[in-house]
């Protein structure tokens, strides 16, 4: 075993990398825990090859990415490294955040709810559900002595953890209350779908995607129109900084702004897109007009899988030219003459994204409390300030009703 890695915690003092111990094993697989991501060359080429089998989930769980969350963690988390193994064998990998205070310990899928579109316990074929179980029975074995909460964000509807979570209700003896909270949408574009029809598929308001060859022809009526997909770090990180300008001016004044108006948020990309790139990850594109950066996309790739993580463009600049959708029909282009077999809108349903013929998954938030008082009194806490939400949207909405008529 390598330096760095280390049985479990069973307190709930903070696990500091030790000196190499036997993995505690759990069942048929074993469990050990790294505070860092510096995996021995096998556990890499394992890794690689969880991350290959389901590329829309497993891009959030590549060292490149999940190395934002371990160089500045969330605040109060302790990220960690949960790998499942039989024998030498890397079976399973769930990387996981750590929050502790008084009363309880919080434990979540390092990611879920803070920018990873998507996060889960990855499992080799065959060994999903025996992954889910191991890592269930040690969550209970190191932190259920005390009040516990599971918050899982942003889990695929498909996930092995819900199993995992059910199972142990059915089976062991601590129970955990699951309690749902939010529904997700992901569209996906099937490019290997020989009835998908990317350039003239109509469009959720009648319209056809032909229609851009218009808006394509006013673009470059605009000047010299250049596509550029760039694998140069500093251009790509030029190219992050021109998206965070488009972005914080499309959403000044809604809300809560842009995505990328945290100054954390945007360490965390600068961190992360030197590495996407160099792991071949990265699919940062550059519209031009003249000199002139009119719209950067940023995608993410994994093989044969293209995902759609942000886009923005200079709205001010475009005009009655529908750059976004040119800037996103590009991406999808692009995807299609790299071979991809799909393009994934990613979370979100804007309706740009329904101009082609999508399919559609589902993620889920929810939180598995444990039986113990502090924990049952957090859950009721939450339930009754969702209740309060609910009603209060639900009063606005009256008025407002009332007020139109």
């Amino acid at each position: 075993m390598e330096p760095g890695v280390s049985r479990a915690p069973a307190t709930l003092e903070r696990a500091e990398p030790q000196p190499a111990k036997a993995p505690a094993s759990a069942g048929r697989l074993a469990v050990e825990v790294r505070g860092d991501l510096n995996l021995p060359p096998a556990d890499t080429r394992a890794l690689g090859a969880l991350i290959d089998s389901r590329p829309h989930v497993g891009v959030f769980l590549s060292r490149a990415w999940l190395s934002g969350f371990f160089a500045e963690p969330p605040d109060g988390c302790e990220p960690l490294l949960v790998l499942l193994r039989e024998g030498q064998t890397l079976r399973g990998v769930v990387p996981i955040a750590v929050r502790r205070d008084r009363s309880q310990v919080r434990v979540g899928l390092l990611g879920g709810g803070l920018g990873s579109d998507l996060v889960d316990l990855l499992a080799a074929r065959g060994f999903e559900s025996t992954c889910s179980d191991v890592f269930m029975s040690w969550l209970q074995d190191t932190f259920g002595r005390r009040a516990f909460i599971l918050e899982l964000r942003d889990i695929p509807a498909d996930s092995p953890l819900w199993g995992g979570v059910h199972r142990n209700n059915a089976e062991g003896t601590r129970r955990l209350a699951l309690q749902p909270h939010e529904i997700y949408t992901l569209p996906y574009l099937d490019l290997a779908d020989a009835t998908t029809r990317v350039s003239g598929a109509a469009s959720a308001h009648g319209h056809s995607l032909k229609s851009l060859d218009k808006h394509r022809r006013w673009l470059e009526r605009r000047g010299r129109l250049r596509i550029e997909i760039l694998q140069d770090a500093g251009d790509a990180l030029a190219a992050f900084e021109s998206l965070t300008a488009f972005l914080h001016a499309r959403w000044r004044g809604h809300g809560t702004g842009s995505a990328l108006d945290s100054p954390r948020t945007r360490r965390f990309h600068r961190h992360v897109i030197p590495l996407l790139l160099r792991d071949g990850h990265l699919r940062m594109m550059r519209i031009s007009s003249d000199m002139r950066t009119v719209a950067v996309f940023y995608g993410l790739a994994v093989n044969r899988w293209r995902g759609y993580y942000l886009a923005g463009y200079d709205r001010e600049w475009a005009g009655r030219i529908h750059l976004g959708q040119i800037t996103l029909a590009a991406a999808i282009d692009l995807a299609s003459r790299e071979g991809a077999a799909e393009f994934d809108f990613l979370k979100g349903v804007e309706r740009v994204k329904y101009l082609w013929p999508v399919r559609e998954r589902s993620s889920l938030d929810a939180d598995a409390y444990s039986e113990t008082t502090a924990s049952q009194c957090s859950r009721a806490a939450r339930a009754t300030r969702e209740a309060a939400g609910a009603f209060a949207k639900a009063a606005r909405d009256l008025f407002s009703t009332a007020v139109q008529r």
